[in-house]
C-alpha cells in the first residue's frame, strides 16, 4: 500500500511550509505591531476643502480622531451626522476621552476605538495617507507633560498638521503651542451649536 504515499508526503511538506510561513508572518505582526511594508497598504485619506462644524478647512489628505466619551454624548449625534454628510470617506478613529499621555508600548485599537489620543493619531499617520489630523473633543481631561512631549514628537516625526475642534473648552497653552508649531489651528464650539 505504498502507492500514493510519496505524493501525499510531498503535499504534507508543502502544507507544513505554508503553515510555517503563515506563522512567521503572524509572529512578525505580533512582534512589530504591523505587517511588513510590502504586505501593508495605506488607507486613502481624501482631501477636504470646506466647512465642518463651523471650521473652515483646506487639507490635502485628512483623517479624524473623535472623542466619544460620556461628556461628549449630547453632541455626538450632530457631530456624527455632519461627518457622515461631509466626510464619509475620511479615515476616523474614536477615543474614550481626550487624554494626552504617553501611549503604552503595545496599545490595542479595537473596533475603531483607540485607548488614547496619541495612539489614534499615530495609527492614522502610520496606516493612512493623512497629512492633517482633525481632532474633535471637549478637552475635559487635562494633558500631562509627558503626553504633550509625546504629541509634539509624533506630529514632528510624522510631518502632521493638527487641527482641533473643541466643545466648550479652549486648548490650554501647552496644546496651543503644539498645534501652532505645526501650522494648525483650532475652533471652540459652544454646546448650544451642537444640539
Amino acid at each position: 500500500m505504498k502507492t500514493g504515499c510519496k505524493g501525499q508526503g510531498i503535499a504534507m511538506r508543502f502544507i507544513k511550509v505554508r503553515l510555517c510561513l503563515c506563522l512567521l508572518l503572524i509572529f512578525v505582526f505580533v512582534q512589530n505591531g504591523s505587517l511588513p511594508a510590502e504586505a501593508e497598504r495605506k488607507v486613502e485619506a481624501p482631501p477636504f476643502e470646506g466647512t465642518i462644524l463651523g471650521m473652515e478647512i483646506a487639507a490635502g489628505s485628512l483623517a479624524l480622531v473623535v472623542d466619544i466619551s460620556t461628556s461628549m454624548d449630547p453632541f455626538l449625534p450632530t457631530i456624527r451626522r455632519e461627518l457622515r454628510e461631509r466626510m464619509p470617506r475620511n479615515p476616523t478613529l474614536h477615543v474614550y476621552g481626550c487624554v494626552i499621555e504617553r501611549p503604552s508600548p503595545r496599545p490595542q485599537i479595537e473596533n475603531g476605538v483607540a485607548p488614547e489620543t496619541i495612539t489614534a493619531i499615530n495609527a492614522l499617520a502610520t496606516h493612512s495617507t493623512a497629512t492633517t489630523i482633525l481632532w474633535i473633543t471637549d478637552l475635559a481631561d487635562p494633558p500631562n507633560v509627558d503626553g504633550i512631549a509625546s504629541l509634539e514628537k509624533l506630529l514632528s516625526d510624522k510631518g502632521l498638521q493638527l487641527l482641533l475642534i473643541s466643545v466648550k473648552n479652549g486648548p490650554p497653552p501647552s496644546i496651543q503651542k503644539v498645534i501652532e508649531a505645526r501650522e494648525g489651528f483650532w475652533k471652540v464650539l459652544e454646546p448650544e451649536a451642537l444640539r
